[in-house]
């Protein structure tokens, strides 16, 4: 079974990637869901139905055995004092779980689009700083990082230039990079990380306080 990766960020955050490159019968049988999940699988379209078991072979990964829930605004959540955040990326699925508030992101490498959407997220005090050379991975990250302080801070703020900013860093694989959270009365300053996960890039924000 394809685990692509486990990291222990600490005691307290978890963070798990799983391929989904099995047939939906080797998952099923790796799985041995209840009856009420494999109900819930069935009303899936394919693509979601594969995303689901992924989930669940992230969440058996962390033997955790609840069913996750949805608020109002689909930001994930589990029966306990865990936080928990989802993504996923082709056939890529990841989940962190934390004692912290978290927000998770991964991002398949793709220059072109990457680039073609530079001016969505990018602000200049940003595009200041980045080396021309090394552009396109820097675009990556950044974009994870808005990508997770949005669903940090549960989809309330949504302009990825006016309301997400990254501090100025260096491309050092689970190093901390300092980004922040604004609005019209006051901005909160977060730690985000990311890694290489074959040619995906995972990044994940923490919020401590």
């Amino acid at each position: 079974m394809p685990l692509i990766n486990s990291l222990h960020q600490d005691e307290f955050t978890r963070i798990v990637g799983w391929k989904t490159q099995e047939s939906d019968e080797e998952l099923l049988a790796y799985l041995d869901l209840s009856p009420y999940r494999i109900m819930k699988y069935l009303t899936l379209g394919p693509k979601q139905a594969k995303e689901y078991l992924g989930l669940r072979c992230c969440l058996k990964e962390l033997n955790l055995d609840f069913d996750v829930y949805y608020n109002k605004k689909g930001k994930p959540y589990l029966p306990s004092n865990k936080q928990l955040s989802i993504t996923h990326s082709f056939d890529m699925v990841c989940i962190g779980l934390s004692k912290f508030k978290i927000g998770i992101d991964i991002e398949k490498n793709r220059p072109h689009k990457i680039l073609n959407i530079k001016e969505k997220f990018i602000r200049k005090d940003e595009a200041d700083w980045i080396p021309k050379e090394r552009e396109e991975e820097y675009f990556h990250v950044i974009w994870g990082i808005k990508e997770g302080l949005y669903k940090l801070d549960g989809g309330n703020l949504w302009n990825f230039l006016h309301h997400y900013r990254v501090d100025p860093f260096e491309l050092k694989e689970n190093e901390p990079i300092s980004c922040w959270i604004s609005d019209e009365t006051k901005s909160r300053n977060y730690e985000a990380k990311y890694t290489l996960m074959e040619d995906y890039y995972l990044v994940w924000t923490l919020d401590f306080e």
